[in-house]
C-alpha cells in the first residue's frame, strides 16, 4: 500500500505540475528522492520518544515504526534543499506537493487498517477494565471514557496476533486463545475519510487567488487539527503530559508555527 500510495502521489503531482509552472521531470525526481530520504525520520522520532515502541506497558514489538511526522521532519528540509539546487521557489514546490501528500496518506491509512497498525481505542468499557492497576494504561486504550461512543456497528475486532489483540491480551482484557481483539474504533478509516474531505476543501481553497505557500500552510494546519482530534481515539501511542500523546504535542507546535508564518507569507513576493 505504501507503493500504491507513492505512485498515486507521483501521478497527482504530475497532473498538478503545469499549474505551478514546474516541469514534470522535477516531480519524477523529487517524489522518490524526498520519500527515500524521509524514511530516516522514522528512526529520529524513535530516538526522540523511546517509549514509542511500547504500548500496554510492555515492549510488544521492537522494530522501528513508520512515522508520518518523522517523514515531515526530514522530507520538508529535503524538499527545500531540492528547491535551492534546482532554482525553483520552495513555496511553489510546497504548494505543488501539499495535496498529493494527503492523497498518499489517505491510501496509507487504508493500508494501516489492513495491517492492523495504528488501531483505535475500545468502543466501550469491558467488564475487566476495572482490573487494570495502572490508570495511565487504562487511559491509553480508552482516552475519553466520557464520550458516548458505544457504536458497535462502527467497531472492528482485529484477529489474534494483531497489535490490538496483543495489547488487550497484555492488559488482561481478553483471555489467551481469544480469536480477536475487543471491538475498537477503526480510526484508520476515520482518518482516511477526513483526509478526503480535507483534500476536497483545499482544492476549493486553491481556486482562490492566494499567495504562494498558503496552500502548503493550510494543508499543514488542516491535517494537524484533524490528527490532533483523531489521536484521542487511537490506542497505539503512549500518553505524555496533560494526557496528550507526542503526536498531539507536535500538532500543537506545527499549528502555532503555521499560524505565525501566515502573515509573513502573505507579505512575501509571489513565489
Amino acid at each position: 500500500m505504501l507503493l500504491v500510495a507513492l505512485f498515486a502521489c507521483w501521478f497527482y503531482a504530475r497532473r498538478r505540475a503545469g499549474a505551478f509552472g514546474v516541469d514534470v521531470s522535477h516531480v519524477n525526481l523529487a517524489v522518490p528522492l524526498v520519500f527515500a530520504v524521509s524514511l530516516l525520520g522514522a528512526e529520529i522520532i524513535t530516538i526522540i520518544s523511546p517509549r514509542d515502541a511500547e504500548f500496554a506497558g510492555r515492549i510488544l514489538h521492537g522494530q522501528s515504526r513508520f512515522r508520518l511526522f518523522g517523514l515531515l521532519l526530514i522530507g520538508v528540509p529535503a524538499l527545500f534543499v531540492y528547491s535551492r539546487l534546482t532554482g525553483i521557489a520552495f513555496r511553489r514546490l510546497a504548494d505543488l506537493f501539499a495535496l498529493p501528500a494527503l492523497v498518499w496518506l489517505a491510501i496509507v491509512r487504508l493500508g494501516c487498517f489492513m495491517a492492523g497498525c495504528c488501531w483505535g481505542d475500545l468502543v466501550s468499557e469491558p467488564d475487566a477494565f476495572a482490573g487494570i492497576a495502572d490508570p495511565g494504561l487504562a487511559r491509553q486504550v480508552l482516552t475519553l471514557p466520557w464520550l458516548p461512543f458505544d457504536l458497535l456497528p462502527l467497531a472492528v475486532g482485529f484477529p489474534a496476533g494483531s497489535f490490538a489483540w496483543q495489547q488487550h491480551m497484555a492488559l488482561g482484557l481478553i483471555q489467551p486463545g481469544a480469536p480477536a481483539s475487543l471491538p475498537v474504533h477503526p480510526v484508520q478509516l476515520y482518518e482516511m475519510v477526513l483526509l478526503l474531505l480535507l483534500i476536497a476543501s483545499l482544492r476549493g481553497w486553491e481556486s482562490r487567488r492566494i499567495p504562494a505557500g498558503m496552500t502548503a500552510v493550510a494543508t499543514l494546519i488542516g491535517y494537524c487539527v484533524l490528527r490532533f482530534l483523531i489521536e484521542f481515539l487511537r490506542a497505539d501511542n503512549p500518553l505524555l503530559d496533560a494526557n496528550l500523546t507526542l503526536n498531539q504535542w507536535i500538532c500543537i507546535v506545527l499549528v502555532v508555527a503555521g499560524v505565525l508564518a501566515t502573515p509573513f507569507i502573505k507579505r512575501m513576493a509571489p513565489g
